[in-house]
């Protein structure tokens, strides 16, 4: 929605805000103090477009230059969603992108090759095309645009390559919180404790071995004696 603001001459910084009381008589509109708060809200927030502004992002797709804006947008998009974009990394060693500039800058630079282009129009036709230093001429100023084309499609590259960088950070931070949380796991406790364990486990085992011989020495022997004994010692009736 920035390059769709920029191109249009919109005020992005009035998205995602609220109006408070100015829709009523004689109230007016409160002023809106700009904070990093706010412009993080209206950065993370999917803004639902309606008919024109599809239209708008159309027309922007047609020019190249407006494909370079459109592109930036969504890798600045994409820097901004990782989580390790609010690490104070980049603010400690001044290395964080103005997003919001740079989408910006290119977007007004897109629509202002745009505008210069259709002023330049096709190539010269007729009696024009006979005319050695009007041919010439626009040519130098048909090149002097590519060129510019070309210097904005070299700040799409550094920007993807930016984001490739923050990539890798977030993946590094990643890996360092599953570090952390897992180092809470004590390699040296678990070893002892799967020790006692397993000591543990032979004491069980020699209580099952003890209780088998036990219980065939009863089953087995006593129990058939101890039903002999009560047969023979059994009183005698007359």
């Amino acid at each position: 929605m920035l390059v769709h603001d920029v191109w249009r001459g919109a005020d992005f910084t009035l998205r995602n805000r609220a109006v408070g009381m100015g829709w009523l008589p004689f109230v007016d509109v409160p002023e809106h103090h700009e904070t990093a708060a706010a412009a993080t809200a209206r950065l993370d927030r999917a803004y639902r477009l309606n008919g024109e502004e599809k239209e708008t992002l159309e027309l922007i797709d047609e020019d190249d230059a407006g494909q370079i804006a459109l592109a930036i947008g969504q890798i600045a998009a994409r820097i901004h969603r990782y989580p390790a974009w609010r690490l104070p990394f980049f603010d400690e060693n001044g290395v964080r992108v103005d997003l919001t500039a740079e989408v910006t800058e290119v977007t007004t630079a897109a629509k202002r090759l745009r505008a210069q282009r259709e002023i330049l129009g096709p190539a010269p036709f007729g009696a024009l095309r006979a005319d050695d230093l009007i041919v010439s001429t626009y040519i130098a100023k048909a090149r002097t645009l590519d060129t510019r084309v070309d210097g904005l499609m070299d700040r799409l590259r550094a920007l993807a390559e930016y984001r490739t960088v923050v990539a890798r950070i977030q993946e590094r931070h990643d890996k360092q919180e599953w570090m952390a949380r897992v180092d809470a796991i004590d390699d040296f406790d678990h070893a002892v404790e799967s020790e006692l364990d397993r000591h543990h486990g032979d004491d069980i085992r020699g209580a099952a071995n003890e209780s088998e011989l036990l219980a065939s020495v009863y089953l087995d022997t006593l129990t058939p004696l101890t039903a002999t004994l009560t047969t023979t010692d059994a009183p005698q009736r007359d």
